[in-house]
């Protein structure tokens, strides 16, 4: 375990060293939450309830899926196609390690560092708008927790997609549709409970929900007490399920560098 927290380590020294893509990514999200925000105030100015939300409701989703957004940006398919393309994925297959194990305690380190500074910015800014209205002791445990998971299924979508890379230069490609994907199916445009018949059918057998949709709704109050539960359970078997296909599809991927000597 002692190399996979020297990775830990480096990640977090690299996030602090990229404070400056975190923080404008931050600020593209924010403003993206702000224009939410009033399209959703301007719509519960004639509506009392929209789907079930009422404007109190929706006023706490739309800084909690802000913040959801951000504290676990991730996103390493670019990395991961740049040492494709420089050969040095070879250096990281020959370690002495699993090479997906490396990436997850490296992103872990940088999520450190993102957690630290996006629970203070923007958790200032949820008490500034919406107080300390609805929060509770045990429902804020079952959201942390429900947010690590969901962390650890962007993760393995994300790892999954990175696999791509070994097939395609075109990374900058593979990362916007995963992040379109991600973005619609996780609920961070409009909350899932909005989609209608199939469509809203359709996502709750999709990992996407377990990223950002989930951690809301426990935060929120949206959920009972075996909701809550049940949605984490889900959550864990979702995270092995990518585990396995991460497993599967990586050793086809790390035999077409084999093909290629590299």
């Amino acid at each position: 375990m002692k190399k996979y927290f020297a990775c830990m380590r480096c990640g977090f020294l690299d996030g602090c060293a990229s404070r400056g893509y975190f923080i404008t990514g931050m600020l593209g999200n924010f403003v993206q939450a702000v224009v939410m925000y009033f399209v959703w105030k301007s719509i519960f100015a004639y509506h009392q309830t929209v789907n079930g939300f009422t404007w109190e409701l929706m006023k706490q989703y739309v800084f909690v899926s802000f913040l959801c957004s951000n504290v676990f940006s991730m996103g390493f398919e670019m990395h991961t196609a740049q040492r494709i393309i420089q050969g040095d994925i070879i250096l990281d297959l020959l370690k002495p390690a699993s090479y997906r194990g490396m990436l997850f305690f490296r992103m872990l380190g940088t999520a450190g560092m993102e957690f630290a500074v996006g629970t203070v910015l923007i958790g200032s800014i949820y008490l500034a708008v919406n107080g300390t209205y609805g929060m509770h002791p045990l429902r804020t445990m079952l959201f942390l927790l429900s947010l690590f998971l969901g962390a650890a299924i962007k993760f393995g979508i994300q790892y999954l997609f990175s696999l791509f890379c070994f097939y395609t230069d075109n990374a900058y490609g593979v990362t916007k549709a995963r992040e379109v994907l991600t973005n619609f199916f996780s609920g961070a445009l409009v909350p899932l409970a909005m989609f209608p018949g199939v469509l809203g059918e359709l996502v709750k057998w999709l990992p996407f929900q377990g990223i950002l949709y989930t951690p809301c709704c426990i935060w929120t109050g949206m959920l009972a007490a075996q909701e809550m539960l049940r949605g984490i359970f889900m959550q864990i078997i979702w995270i092995f399920l990518l585990w396995a296909a991460g497993t599967v599809f990586g050793k086809k991927a790390f035999g077409v560098i084999s093909m290629y000597g590299g």
